[in-house]
């Protein structure tokens, strides 16, 4: 058994989750349900929980405010929200899991199985959590993305990125470092993530690249970068002067 807490201002969508739980989750206990970060708070120094299902939109301030309050914390946490594609990539980028509303009950299975693995290994999702804490706060300026290495999560810098190369349904990523990470994120889920940052470009269908790490490229045509790795990419022509302006 997991024991769990429920936190979302909605009452109609606590009961909804709580039905499905109690119907095809019957491993978790649920000890309580909260509307709001302050409350949850509240209830977990009093009551501990091993896995929080965490509404992002509250009106009394969004569920990472909760996660803020605990220096260590003592709890998985799967995210319950309604469509928010800002707070859906940083979720994804940290390697944490979520459910849109309304919860498809197969996923609900697949996340509440990971709880109960994780908690079966005594580890813990603090240092994504700690990385999604860093990607929504607008304060912190180096920020990391989580990507898999056989049974471990890295964090990589951002910044550090050379290229992204769209593999099918998979990604493949060269950092600085030449080292290179496979992702069951798409190129277009990435590009929709990277676009805050204004040292990115897709410089056509199948590739993404960090402008900061450009070494060389062709006055004419065809457009050809030369990144610091020596890795060469045609760009198309219409993303020519996109790639030129940012250079600027």
């Amino acid at each position: 058994m997991i024991n769990a807490l429920i936190v979302d201002d909605e009452k109609s969508s606590r009961a909804v989750l709580i039905q499905l739980l109690k119907e095809f989750c019957p491993e978790v206990n649920i000890l309580g349900e909260a509307t709001s970060a302050q409350l949850a708070y509240d209830f977990i120094l009093k009551t501990p929980v091993d896995l929080v299902f965490l509404d992002i939109q509250m009106p009394t301030g969004n569920g990472f405010t909760l996660l803020q309050k605990f220096t260590v914390l003592p709890f998985d946490v799967i995210f319950v929200t309604s469509y928010d594609q800002y707070a859906i990539n940083a979720i994804k980028f940290s390697a944490l899991d979520y459910l849109l509303k309304p919860v498809a009950i197969d996923l609900l299975k697949d996340a509440v199985t990971k709880a109960i693995e994780t908690k079966g290994k005594k580890s813990n999702t603090q240092p994504q959590v700690i990385n999604l804490l860093q990607l929504v706060d607008a304060d912190v300026t180096e920020k990391k993305i989580a990507l898999h290495q056989k049974d471990a999560v890295r964090f990589v810098k951002v910044s550090d990125i050379l290229y992204i190369e769209g593999e099918s349904n998979y990604t493949s990523i060269t950092i600085s470092t030449l080292e290179k990470y496979t992702s069951s994120r798409t190129l277009k889920e990435f590009e929709e993530y990277l676009q805050s940052f204004d040292f990115f470009v897709r410089i056509h269908k199948e590739v993404i690249i960090n402008v900061h790490h450009i070494e060389k490229y062709s006055k004419g045509d065809p457009f050809i970068i030369e990144m610091k790795d020596k890795k060469e990419f045609e760009a198309s022509r219409r993303r020519k002067q996109e790639v030129l302006s940012k250079l600027k």
